[in-house]
């Protein structure tokens, strides 16, 4: 089964995220902080991780790099943010995030882009 770690400080946001996947055939977790996150990584792999904060990508943390054993593009990193910057969008995905989706968004294409990312990836044994 696939694995989905959601993390955010807004307990709120958390759950919505997950309400979206429960009829998806995933295992889904989620965290509070980016420590905890980093954590859950380390002991088993996911498939995709929806972040619903920026301020780790830009208080020094290299979140990517801690979510993502080295050298893999696994697992996918969505983040999830009402910032509609177009600097804070490149700046993302130049720091290796894969999707960036702003608030308000459209469910659909969300759920849509998740599904590719957990349809195109091998189940883990």
């Amino acid at each position: 089964m696939k694995k989905v770690l959601i993390t955010g400080s807004d307990p709120l946001l958390r759950e919505m995220t997950a309400s979206l996947l429960a009829d998806m055939e995933v295992e889904v977790h989620t965290s509070q902080r980016l420590d905890e996150a980093d954590n859950r990584c380390r002991q088993g792999l996911f498939d995709l991780v929806i972040m619903l904060d920026l301020f780790p990508f830009f208080d020094g943390s290299e979140p990517t790099s801690t979510l993502r054993p080295k050298g893999l593009r696994r697992p996918s990193l969505f983040v999830l943010s009402w910032q509609h910057s177009e600097r804070a969008v490149l700046s993302l995905l130049e720091c290796g995030a894969s999707q960036y989706i702003t608030f308000p968004t459209n469910i659909r294409r969300l759920r849509r882009k998740i599904r590719e990312v957990i349809d195109s990836q091998p189940a883990k044994r």
